[in-house]
Formats: C-alpha cells, structure tokens, sequence
C-alpha cells in the first residue's frame, strides 16, 4: 500500500509518524531512565544543575528508525542498509557510553566501527573535491581516509556542542532542513525524506530539553553520536551528488557550502582541540572554553538566548554559504574562519567584561 503513495505523500506522512512516535515515548523513556537512575551528574563540563535523565537519544533514535524503516524504498536506495547499521553502531556506542562511561578512546574506536561501515558498505566516501585547492577528482586512496577522518572528527564536533539545552538538536533540525530542501528540490526525494524523518524526529526531543520542566531529558551520546553519523551522511552525499549536476541545483563550491553549514561546531572544537593541545591537556579533558559556555556567561545561565544565540549564527553562516555557493572553495572556507574569530572574540570579550562585573560586585 505504502508503494501507491507518491512521493510527496511519503514525505508527509514519514514526518508525521516521527513527530507522533518521539511524542509519545518521550514521557515512557523519561520515567524508566528516573527508575533504573540512567541520569546525568554534574561534573567539569556540565552546564545544569541537579541530576537529569541522559537516554533522550532513544527517543530520537526510535522515532527515527520506525519512520525511516517503513517509508523508505530501500531498492532505489541499497546503501541506506549500511546508513542504517552505521548509524545503530554508533548510537550503541553512544547509549553504552550514557550509561556505563567508556573512555574517550574507546567510544572512539565504536564511532571510527561505524564510520567503517558507512565507507565500506555505503559507498559514503569523497572522490571529488570540486577544485578546493586545485584538487578534483580523487582516488579512493585519498577519499578514504579523508572522509574517514572528517567523519570521526565531525560526530565528536556534534556530541561535543551537546552541552547547552537545545542547541545539539536544534541546530542538527536547521541544518536537516538545509540539506533536505537541496536533496528535494533536485529530486533526490529517498535523501530528502531520511532529513525529514530526522528533523520530525528531533522536534519532541527539542520541545522537552529547551522547554520541559517536569520531563527535561538530555540527549546524551547515543543521540549525538548518532545524529552527526547522519549528518555526515547528508554532507558527503551532497558533495558527490552535486558532481553531476547541472542548472540551478549545481553548486561550485559544495565542500565549502558543507564547511559553512557546519562551521560552528567544527570550527569551536578544531579551536578547542588545538588549545588543550597547546596548553599539555588531552583534547578530551573537560572545561568550559566552549562557545556556549562564553554565551551562558553573558546571559547570566539562561540556556534559552545561549541557545537561539547560536542558531541564529548558524543561521548567518549559511546564508553565507548560499551567496558563496559558486565562490572557490578556499575563499568560502577562509571567510567562515574569518567570520567565526570575529564572532568569537568578540563574544569572548563580552564574557570577560561579564566576569569582570561580578567580580567587582
């Protein structure tokens, strides 16, 4: 029956049933992570108080599979088998990490398990990087391991930013939307409903971390994790799916428009990684030199502006990336750099004066 559905039909419906799905097994989920004590504590890096339930990323997750496995027409699309074990791989990893703490190395090698799945079994690697820095056509050799690399890096990029209410899974829907809008509009409608679904999926999760009182989850890794595996997804698909393109759907500057679209938690964690780095810390050590946590100080903790702060920026970098889309690579990724530092410093001053006023108090 589903089969007689057109696509736009398809598309509808998926989101419907993620929606209706994540909001009504949020409140089960909650009470059961309260009962078996699957909560959260506070520690170096934590920006909340009190104890709170971290297995938010089953809701997602379920909504997501349930949806995703009932509409999708796996045989215009073989590969999203592999989307689909890549993804449950890395959300295991995730909800083992949630609820029994692995070390940073560990939880790394489950991420890099399911990325190979991705590479290997999807076929989810690049072979063109669209001129930046004068390189086109690549071989596997060079695909690979880049791709392999960016994955990894871009799944800790996402689960690193989960650390305000909201922000993980708002700015995962704005940049689903993004893709997803692309993916539709030049017909690549299979892409386009996996957005959806996550997006529909996302909704009741961002609903009760940003707003929930008596309900507050947090996402906690297996949410995270998975989430960015998709979303590295979306992004090396809309790099290779562009090659071919012509009209109005090409894009020049594809990895440049990808960078724009997920500048603000790459760029924060490279900024961070490299500053532990330079002060002897492992790049996993806690604190709170993040983005978020400079916003929170300004906002005296108030989560919400932190967390609509953001978005709104993320919001500006795409733009960015739309009036850039045909520009060179090099000049695309330069001018995100360029305008994050101008953007950070300027929120890190900001902080500091706050710091500053309530010492003087």
């Amino acid at each position: 029956m589903l089969s007689l559905l057109s696509d736009n039909w398809r598309l509808v419906l998926s989101m419907v049933l993620a929606l209706l799905i994540g909001w009504n097994i949020r409140v089960p989920v909650f009470k059961m992570a309260i009962l078996k004590n699957f909560v959260d504590k506070p520690n170096k890096r934590s920006s909340h108080t009190g104890c709170v339930p971290n297995i938010g990323g089953i809701v997602v997750f379920l909504a997501f599979l349930c949806s995703f496995l009932l509409f999708v027409r796996f045989d215009s699309r073989p590969e999203f088998q592999y989307v689909l074990l890549g993804a449950i791989l890395i959300f295991l990893v995730g909800i083992y990490d949630d609820l029994l703490e692995i070390s940073p190395r560990k939880k790394v090698k489950g991420e890099m398990l399911g990325v190979l799945v991705l590479i290997v079994g999807g076929g989810f690697y690049l072979t063109n990087l669209h001129g930046f820095l004068s390189f086109y056509e690549i071989s596997p050799w060079v695909g690979i391991p880049l791709t392999f690399v960016g994955l990894v890096g871009l799944i800790n990029a996402i689960n690193l930013i989960d650390g305000i209410d909201g922000l993980c899974s708002g700015m995962a829907m704005i940049d689903c939307i993004f893709f997803g809008i692309w993916f539709y509009y030049c017909g690549h409608i299979e892409y386009a409903l996996m957005c959806g679904v996550l997006t529909a999926a996302l909704i009741p999760f961002f609903l009760i971390n940003l707003f929930g009182k008596r309900s507050k989850m947090f996402m906690g890794d297996s949410g995270a994790l998975m989430v960015g595996s998709l979303l590295g997804v979306m992004a090396i698909r809309f790099c290779e799916t562009d090659i071919n393109l012509k009209g109005i759907c090409a894009v020049e500057a594809a990895p440049g428009v990808v960078f724009s679209v997920l500048a603000i938690p790459v760029i924060d964690t490279l900024r961070l990684f490299a500053s532990r780095w330079m002060r002897g810390k492992s790049p996993f050590a806690p604190d709170k030199r993040h983005l978020h946590h400079k916003l929170l100080t300004i906002y005296n903790g108030v989560h919400k502006k932190a967390t609509f702060t953001i978005l709104g920026l993320n919001l500006l970098f795409m733009a960015f990336a739309y009036i850039g889309r045909d520009w060179r690579n090099e000049i695309l990724v330069g001018g995100d750099i360029v305008l994050f530092a101008v953007m950070f410093y300027i929120v890190d001053r900001l902080a500091k004066r706050k710091l500053a006023q309530k010492a003087a108090k």
